[in-house]
């Protein structure tokens, strides 16, 4: 619940933000959109926009939150903090809030600002063990509504490896409360029942953590604090974040109001000076934890994929040129419409990795399309090599996309591309789409993101890409391809530096343009196979008895199971020992 009333503010008491303070938690970002209200809608009706507020407002505008996506309300009374000290014990801390500028409070409970009459509330953390030791990198939500009702529910799952930094506590599931005690002394009029936890609002909200002995640990923050603000007003269809790195000092003075938001994830803005994008960059606070809790190595990451429409252009424009005038093209298709059609890009990072039977899950989270890419039992995915560019089409050669090409020598090609049509190497696909054909798969920008599961059905990679949750950097559009923006490592996860771009480089290392320099950068795959980063050998199809050799041991092995459904000997996994798998024997045969 949000209000909108202006009166007279009541000047605080309390210490306000210094520039810069060194901290273990601090406010990251809040949510002030009125619960009737979209981001960034007109303030009255317009022409184009009828009915700004209520259902009727979705479409006057494209601001969204990265999590909620465009929603009424954009996800209710929600508050984010970062964990920017290792091992923060937080155990008995507390988050006070005021709205000086609402009137909304019971007029009874004072609980730390001095005035019952200003609306307030005191979150504090409970004596449970999560608490007390939290680690570096980590984003803490509050949300006040479970998912239901718009939010989130309470999501205490921690896996860093595959991207997920983010706990979130919600005030009104058993399991936040556990966590945390919330008061508050605000009325809700229209549900005059109801004890409201938490508001967050526009009319001049603030925030401070105190330490369990009462001490400032983050001075008062947000809209109009003295000393301690950035930004303009913050109205009823904005978000206010931090616009700093997350460091264990900051400063109060880089929050500001905001038209979109990143529930969960890392903040990101468009510098005022240079209209560069920027972006929270939590590697210099992750990276010890990376490195201790994820010795294993990732079998491969996603790289790249077009989201470029059908009849679009990249970049937008036409054939001639891009909406900027420029000449935004792939490196490999040029500058063509539908950029290649359908396709995505993958690198290879553990050594000798043993693909037969792999699903690729890709999902259309927007419209609820979904469908899936199976491997085939082929030799060829007995042993990917690291620095294996690993792309997938749907389009062949002849329609404008890419035939098979399993040509690879680890030096001067190391570019793999597969055609999904060719049931050499795909066992075939799935679609809940209409008309769906074996062979058929989509990429788009309607919130796409892919995960790879192996034979067994072992998670391989995590959700990746603009659907996923972990995705913080920018919305891809009809005109876009979305991309990695670093090297791959072991560690390189869903939380990557993904983001959209309008030039592409399919096939080949991604490169892209650093506004606030002028310059490209570009990855760098020499590093592959990494340090350790090596399975195990694989079997040699065709090879019964394990000894590491195809020879007339392994024929007679197989002869003697001929028609039965042996797995030993079933090489092309159809269910059953006959003539493919022979040939597949014959083929790799060493003597």
């Amino acid at each position: 619940m949000h209000r909108t009333v202006l009166t007279t503010i009541v000047a605080l008491t309390v210490s306000s933000a210094a520039s810069a303070q060194a901290v273990r938690i601090h406010l990251n970002e809040y949510n002030a959109v009125g619960s009737t209200k979209w981001l960034n809608n007109p303030d009255a009706a317009t022409a184009t926009c009828p009915s700004p507020e209520g259902p009727g407002g979705f479409a006057c505008a494209e601001d969204e939150d990265q999590y909620f996506g465009r929603a009424l309300g954009n996800g209710g009374d929600w508050l984010e903090f970062v964990i920017v000290q290792d091992h923060a014990d937080i155990r008995g801390f507390k988050v006070q809030w005021a709205e000086v500028g609402a009137t909304d409070a019971d007029g009874q409970n004072d609980y730390w600002y001095g005035s019952a009459s200003v609306p307030q509330g005191q979150i504090t953390f409970r004596d449970v063990a999560l608490l007390a030791d939290l680690r570096a990198g980590t984003i803490l939500t509050i949300s006040e509504n479970p998912a239901s009702a718009g939010g989130r529910d309470t999501d205490l799952t921690f896996d860093p490896c595959n991207g997920d930094w983010w706990i979130n506590i919600c005030l009104n599931d058993a399991a936040g409360l556990a966590l945390v005690e919330a008061l508050a002394n605000v009325v809700d009029p229209t549900n005059p029942g109801y004890d409201d936890p938490l508001d967050v609002g526009n009319d001049n909200w603030r925030c401070r953590i105190m330490t369990p002995a009462d001490a400032i640990h983050q001075p008062l923050i947000g809209e109009n604090v003295a000393g301690g603000w950035g930004g303009s007003g913050v109205n009823s269809k904005e978000a206010c974040r931090y616009e700093g790195q997350p460091t264990g000092t900051f400063s109060a003075f880089n929050f500001n109001d905001a038209n979109s938001s990143s529930f969960g994830q890392p903040n990101a803005w468009t510098n005022d000076l240079t209209a560069c994008k920027e972006r929270q960059d939590f590697t210099a606070i992750r990276s010890s934890i990376l490195t201790e809790l994820c010795a294993s190595c990732s079998a491969l990451v996603l790289n790249e994929y077009n989201a470029v429409d059908a009849l679009g252009y990249l970049g937008g424009g036409t054939a001639t040129g891009d909406a900027t005038g420029a000449f935004s093209s792939d490196a490999f298709f040029g500058r063509v419409a539908g950029n290649g059609g359908d396709w995505m890009e993958f690198v290879v990072v553990t050594d000798h990795v043993d693909m037969r039977g792999w699903r690729l899950d890709w999902e259309e989270v927007a419209d609820a399309q979904f469908g899936t890419v199976t491997l085939s039992q082929a030799p060829f995915w007995a042993d990917v090599r690291a620095g294996t560019i690993l792309t997938f089409t749907e389009f062949t050669t002849a329609q404008g996309g890419l035939d098979t090409d399993l040509s690879f020598n680890g030096t001067t090609d190391r570019w793999v591309n597969i055609n999904t049509f060719d049931t050499a190497v795909v066992a075939g696909t799935t679609s809940n789409k209409p008309g769906h054909v074996s062979g058929d798969f989509d990429t788009s920008n309607d919130d796409w993101r892919v995960s790879v599961r192996d034979a067994s059905g072992a998670t391989v990679l995590f959700p990746s890409g603009e659907g996923s949750i972990y995705y913080f950097r920018g919305a891809v559009g009809s005109t876009d391809v979305c991309r990695l923006r670093s090297n791959v490592s072991r560690t390189t996860s869903a939380n990557a530096e993904f983001d959209d771009g309008i030039t592409s480089t399919f096939g080949r290392a991604n490169s892209w343009d650093d506004c606030a320099t002028g310059s490209v950068a570009s990855q760098d795959l020499s590093n592959l196979p990494i340090d350790g980063c090596v399975a195990e050998a694989p079997s040699i199809p065709g090879d019964t008895n394990g000894d590491g050799a195809v020879n007339g041991k392994d024929l007679g092995l197989l002869l003697a199971v001929f028609g039965t459904a042996e797995p030993a000997a079933d090489f092309d996994g159809n269910g059953i020992v006959d003539g493919g798998d022979l040939g597949v024997l014959l083929a790799n045969w060493t003597g």
